[in-house]
């Protein structure tokens, strides 16, 4: 009796599974359907966009449709997954209306190549490039559309080389996106056999406890982007790199150990770097460069009035001038957008407080990218 019962049970779970499937299989053919109406408005829009000299890039647009879709959810669906899956949505659209040339701190394999990849997967050549100053260089000559580049990690700090560059370059910061960064330890020897530790100097600042309780003896030396480590370490018998594990698969590497931060919550945050800014609606943060006036209270009443118009300072940080000895410039982040009332009035009362003002950008405030 308990065989038939068996055999039952079994025959009732293929039906109901064969049901679920069939439900499941005409949601993805309405799905599709779906999709193909929304890449035919996409063209449509690109030609829009094409014959009124517009970008086919749009973060404002973008991220005003994800807040919009993450607003009301109910699960299973999470935020993490419909922005995940608009992502790619996005630059498949961009894909139908303009192709793009975008640069980053290469080479293949290295945090701002993830950075880069996860925006523009599909409408995108990815330029790799040996050193911040060339990314920012070949968008400055328009060699490249945009630049994707490192501007700060949640332990080590502000990347002083690319808060330096966008100081004279006179770009601007149209999105800004942040990413979890897991260390690896990567080599094609063994752990006791590691002499020399290759990595980017931001790399090996974030992995100095770990490097020094499991590889004292080991000499460091400092590479301009981790995939660079990861080529250095490839072929060498006594070598290892502190890398991606894409950096692992790209260049043959074995990986001796994983997320080897000493703070697990690492993140570097990355900018996209435009020759042109682009109004942002909504949800927003702004980048500006200040350069005070020397004088008694200069940046006390600067930051005043901000705080006069309830304008909420996310960093503030300070750079030699590189004009004059013992003078500084400041790199403010604040929420809101140019175009919200209370800022433009921060803005107009900010000048009488400095001798130079240099808007970076407006731009939606970036979520974490897992």
């Amino acid at each position: 009796m308990s065989d038939k019962v068996d055999a039952g049970d079994g025959e009732n779970m293929s039906k109901d599974m064969d049901a679920i499937r069939a439900q499941i299989d005409a949601l993805d053919d309405e799905l599709l359907e779906l999709l193909r109406k929304r890449f035919e408005l996409s063209v449509e829009m690109g030609a829009i966009k094409n014959r009124t000299n517009r970008d086919a890039f749009d973060p404002s647009r973008e991220e005003a449709v994800v807040q919009r879709l993450t607003a009301h959810l109910r699960p299973p669906l999470t935020a993490a997954a419909v922005e995940k899956i608009f992502t790619e949505i996005f630059s498949i659209s961009r894909s139908l209306q303009q192709r793009r040339k975008v640069a980053y701190l290469g080479p293949e394999g290295s945090y701002s190549h993830q950075a880069a990849h996860v925006l523009f997967r599909h409408d995108a050549r990815l330029m790799p490039q040996k050193d911040i100053d060339a990314v920012i260089s070949e968008v400055l000559m328009r060699r490249a559309d945009l630049g994707v580049v490192p501007v700060e990690n949640s332990t080590e700090g502000m990347v002083n080389r690319t808060l330096d560059l966008m100081a004279v370059s006179r770009l601007f910061v149209n999105r800004e996106i942040t990413l979890p960064i897991r260390n690896c330890l990567l080599s094609s020897t063994t752990l006791d056999k590691v002499r020399t530790v290759y990595s980017h100097p931001q790399a090996l600042a974030q992995c100095r406890n770990w490097l020094t309780n499991y590889l004292p003896g080991a000499e460091v030396r400092e590479t301009p982007s981790t995939s660079d480590a990861a080529l250095a370490a490839r072929g060498r018998e006594d070598a290892a790199a502190v890398a991606s594990s894409l950096s692992a698969r790209l260049y043959g590497l074995d990986i001796l150990a994983e997320n080897i931060s000493d703070f697990q919550e690492n993140i570097t945050r990355f900018w996209v770097v435009s020759p042109a800014m682009t109004p942002v609606e909504g949800k927003a943060k702004t980048s500006i460069i200040l350069t005070l006036e020397n004088i008694p209270g200069a940046l006390y009443h600067a930051i005043g009035v901000f705080a006069a118009q309830g304008v909420n300072l996310t960093k503030i940080e300070s750079r030699p001038s590189r004009e004059n000895p013992w003078e500084y410039i400041f790199f403010i982040d604040f929420q809101g957008s140019l175009m919200d009332d209370n800022v433009e009035k921060a803005m107009e009362e900010l000048r009488r407080y400095t001798r130079d003002v240099t808007v970076l950008g407006s731009y939606p405030e970036g979520r974490t990218i897992q």
